[in-house]
């Protein structure tokens, strides 16, 4: 990947890769402790083409509404991770003739645009992060090397930080208050190999983490313990840092392109999935050792989690489908046609 374009094609769009298969390794599992049986979900499905949103409930495994955005361009980088107010989910899109680069808020009751956001001129994609504890939403622009601040109470931006990146891009990004008490953002630069910690008030660098020399740690997230997984999509691994300190914990091997990570409702399994690869890796969020490979279909880049820990649900990238994976057995249960690539997921609770 070695052009603006190809990146955007890999990080939003639907591209033409061939990946190898991998067996799955069935393990059991039992329900994870704190989860509500009778919870119910539905999943949110984001494609470039029409319809746009698919909205499938979890139980029935059908399509339940469907809706295409007025205006629409190209969706960013959207995940399970994108901040949710309750009300309105959080998502990035993309013009890509004139890289006007806008968040937007969607109403998940009725589908509608609630409010658009425009962040400056960006030529790669978004990533959206959790709010912060004072209600500051962190968007990364990853071409333009710059961090967005924004009021989720006024829907406003609030400061644009032009951000380290030593030759590198800002990627996928997060938030988290260590142990010390202090609040950070935390984002890749890919190419750079470093991870680097800032400030989400001020800016300023707090910490810059080494990575070895082209494992291109690209895609970070928070477990639910403060450490902070990324994807080393370069070198086909996984590094596991101390959310405060940035030291490394562990590194281990996954599949071809690692590109994202969700977990468990109660944070024992962590789910990895890939830009080049055929399978959802399972791993002990505590160990971090791998507990299972479920093979789902072609470009697995993301997966959404059932909340009550049962099931999780991985969008096929190239097969306009979803697969549905029982955590019992670790196997597809059902692949849920959509009828469009699905570029992104997003999981609600409904009750």
């Amino acid at each position: 990947m070695t052009s603006n374009r190809l990146m955007r094609l890999a990080l939003g769009l639907a591209f033409t890769l061939v990946a190898s298969a991998c067996a799955a390794s069935p393990s059991s599992t039992t329900t994870p402790p704190g989860t509500q049986a009778s919870v119910k979900a539905q999943l949110f499905v984001f494609s470039n083409s029409s319809p746009h949103v698919t909205v499938i409930d979890a139980e029935t495994r059908k399509v339940v509404r469907t809706a295409d955005i007025p205006g629409f361009t190209s969706w960013t980088w959207n995940d399970d991770n994108n901040y949710f107010d309750g009300k309105d989910l959080w998502l990035g899109t993309l013009n890509q003739d004139t890289d006007d680069a806008v968040i937007i808020t969607l109403n998940l009751d009725t589908l509608k645009v609630t409010h658009r956001m425009p962040i400056g001129r960006e030529n790669l994609t978004t990533y959206i992060s959790k709010a912060s504890r004072t209600g500051v939403l962190h968007v990364a622009k990853m071409g333009a090397h710059q961090i967005v601040a924004i009021d989720t109470k006024a829907f406003q931006v609030k400061s644009t930080f032009d951000v380290p990146v030593n030759g590198g891009v800002v990627c996928d990004i997060d938030v988290h208050a260590g142990r010390d008490g202090i609040e950070r953002v935390y984002y890749p630069t890919w190419k750079c190999d470093t991870v680097v910690a800032m400030n989400p008030t001020a800016g300023e660098l707090l910490n810059t983490a080494e990575f070895p020399k082209g494992t291109g740690p690209w895609m970070s997230t928070r477990a639910p313990d403060g450490r902070l997984w990324v994807q080393e999509g370069d070198a086909n691994s996984n590094a596991v840092l101390d959310g405060t300190s940035l030291a490394l914990v562990k590194r281990f091997p996954t599949g071809k392109s690692p590109t994202n990570v969700t977990f468990s409702p109660d944070g024992k399994f962590a789910y990895i999935t890939y830009l080049q690869d055929t399978i959802v890796t399972v791993v002990d969020a505590k160990s971090l050792t791998e507990v299972a490979r479920v093979l789902v279909g072609t470009n697995p880049w993301q997966v959404g989690v059932h909340p009550n820990g049962k099931a999780i649900y991985a969008i096929l990238t190239k097969e306009a489908s979803i697969a549905a994976i029982d955590t019992g057995s670790w196997t597809v249960t059902e692949r849920i046609a959509l009828g469009t690539n699905p570029t992104g997921i997003f999981v609600h609770a409904i009750s």
